[in-house]
């Protein structure tokens, strides 16, 4: 279980190491990414940089939360939806880890990708409360199709993957397909949620599906 939990381990050293000055969260729901990060950080190391995506996006996360107080059933999905985005990040991180044969570049990605995800998560829920998320067209059915696919051939190129290299002390057979197992019931129990309805409120929703941590570019190179 060592290559299974070292990834996780990394990124909690990291927090406890990180040097951040985090603003304010009235101030940086205010700011773009690039801008808070800039200004939070009082000496750039990859520590901070993690921390700092990470503070952002919790921000952003309140923020959201604040916006659909009226909206609890909304509010609901979207906190579940988080959830299952960050778990379905993590198990990338986790299996590019054991693909490249370590590197905490793997780590470091996964609290990084956050912000990217609140934004996400705030489309979803200004498509929600407005006609334009229910319209349909031919574009968003076909993106939805397509978001789907990749995560589907992705789950099944790692079900059939193994290093090229006879041993490797990053992958252990078991727990690399536990790891592809639960990366395939994520992705199914985002689908769940979204639904299949070809509108661009749910086409949206998959994007996250589309493309993934490494992965791709691993399961052509390794």
């Amino acid at each position: 279980m060592l290559t299974r939990l070292l990834p996780l381990a990394l990124l909690t050293s990291a927090f406890a190491l990180a040097q951040t000055s985090p603003l304010p969260c009235t101030l940086a729901v205010k700011l773009d990414f690039e801008s808070y990060d800039a200004l939070s950080q009082t000496d750039y190391n990859e520590a901070n940089a993690d921390e700092s995506s990470f503070n952002y996006a919790e921000c952003r996360a309140a923020q959201l939360g604040d916006e659909l107080k009226n909206f609890p059933q909304l509010r609901a999905r979207l906190e579940k939806l988080r959830g299952l985005y960050r778990q379905m990040r993590a198990l990338e991180g986790e299996l590019a880890y054991a693909m490249a044969e370590g590197g905490t570049v793997h780590t470091h990605a996964v609290p990084r990708s956050y912000p990217g995800l609140e934004a996400t998560l705030g489309s979803l829920a200004a498509l929600a409360r407005s006609s334009l998320g229910g319209q349909m067209d031919k574009r968003y059915g076909a993106s939805l199709s397509e978001s789907r696919t990749a995560f589907e051939q992705r789950v099944k190129a790692l079900k059939a993957w193994t290093p090229k290299q006879a041993s490797s002390s990053f992958y252990e057979p078991r727990a690399f397909q536990q790891s592809v197992s639960e990366y395939a019931q994520t992705g199914a129990q985002i689908m769940t949620i979204l639904g299949n309805r070809a509108d661009v409120v749910t086409a949206t929703g998959y994007l996250p599906l589309q493309s993934a941590l490494f992965v791709d570019e691993y399961l052509r190179e390794f």
